[in-house]
């Protein structure tokens, strides 16, 4: 969904248009204004966009949880109903084809999928511009470090762009073990049967995406030197561990009971990955999945 939104040849929704105008709102503060209003504009940004993550999307996934409440809604007021929904039900319908593509049918799936893809679009919104808040948030304060020597300002750029390097990988192997499903939490709308391998990142550190997935915040204090950024990113990843613990961890524990400790997870997959390349030497590719 997200290749869509930056591919320049490809049809622009409402949900796309709204996305990319607060995006470039970030570009003009930071190209555009005096140094001290852009610091003070981007981190007043970067707050708003983090507690919309953390506050925003962790209130509206808790209702749902309890409630099923972001579906009820729906529900309520016939919005992806043909018969009740009127232009709001037009509307909705062709922004989600428009962006889902020819493979994906409107009226063919359940309410709940759509709630879900609908969600989705505020999900992009939000995490995409608390990064760009970020993102531009660092850029001015890059170069306020008064490094009295050059060795010690390179060791900390590099280590700064090692963590930023590590935090991408982190993210690009979470979402290959998790995908989309996980990642933009779809089991707080519905459940699927699928065998997940816990492997690679989740092998190194529980709740990755979340723990050492925030890496990049202090590799953006270490590149700029700056401890307003250190704090700030101190802050927001505290945030993070908010959400998990408040909103992630007791849908987790009430839709599949309380669930094994990481080390057991990791445990689990380890021997399902030698049990069945003991039994099919000649195919030791197989996904085995945690039970």
């Amino acid at each position: 969904m997200l290749q869509s939104l930056f591919n320049p040849l490809t049809p622009k929704t409402t949900f796309d248009i709204v996305t990319l105008a607060t995006l470039s709102t970030h570009l003009m503060v930071a190209l555009f204004l005096p140094l001290a209003a852009k610091r003070v504009i981007l981190m007043a940004s970067f707050a708003f966009w983090r507690l919309c993550y953390n506050g925003g999307l962790g209130w509206i996934l808790n209702w749902q949880s309890s409630r099923h409440g972001l579906v009820a809604m729906f529900k309520r007021n016939g919005w992806l109903d043909p018969a009740r929904g009127g232009q709001i039900y037009s509307w909705l319908k062709s922004e989600l084809e428009a962006k889902m593509g020819p493979d994906y049918s409107f009226e063919a799936v359940p309410i709940e999928f759509n709630a879900w893809l609908l969600y989705r679009q505020l999900v992009d919104l939000i995490l995409l511009n608390d990064f760009t808040a970020y993102f531009f948030l660092c850029s001015c304060y890059i170069g306020s470090a008064s490094d009295s020597e050059p060795w010690p300002a390179f060791l900390r750029i590099a280590g700064g762009l090692i963590l930023l390097a590590f935090n991408l990988w982190v993210k690009i192997d979470a979402h290959r073990v998790v995908k989309d499903y996980a990642w933009y939490w779809g089991d707080f709308f519905f459940l699927v049967e699928q065998s997940l391998t816990f492997d690679g990142v989740f092998e190194m550190a529980p709740h990755p995406m979340y723990s050492i997935g925030y890496a990049g915040y202090y590799g953006g204090s270490l590149i700029t030197g700056s401890y307003t950024i250190f704090y700030a990113s101190l802050a927001a990843h505290m945030l993070q561990f908010l959400f998990l613990s408040l909103v992630e961890n007791p849908h987790i524990e009430k839709t599949y009971e309380r669930p094994p400790l990481a080390v057991q997870v990791i445990k689990r997959s380890r021997n399902r990955r030698l049990s069945s390349a003991q039994s099919d030497p000649d195919d030791t590719g197989t996904d085995e999945a945690v039970a």
